[in-house]
């Protein structure tokens, strides 16, 4: 409540008639444009100040790495062909 009340600015009725789903939507989005912006845009300057003095091209997450730059491993996609399916529809029946 102190977070939706003193930090986000809900009003009291509106935090209690929220569902846990409704707070979690509106708190990710509060968080994501009070506190994640303004550390993107401090790194992206932060790059385009070194840019000049780097041999390499760099990259925002070269100069620093945020906790949400970290994306979960995903399997690369395999093109979906015939054969592809042939082999799937061949696990599935045993």
């Amino acid at each position: 409540m102190g977070l939706a009340v003193g930090s986000m600015g809900m009003s009291l009725t509106d935090f209690c008639n929220c569902t846990p789903h409704e707070f979690f939507c509106i708190s990710r989005h509060w968080e994501q444009t009070q506190m994640r912006d303004p550390w993107e845009r401090a790194r992206f300057l932060a790059c385009c100040v070194l840019q000049p003095y780097s041999k390499k091209a760099l990259k925002v997450t070269d100069v620093c790495r945020f906790s949400w730059d970290v994306q979960t491993q995903h399997q690369p996609e395999v093109e979906s062909t015939r054969e592809r399916f042939e082999e799937l529809k061949k696990r599935v029946e045993g």
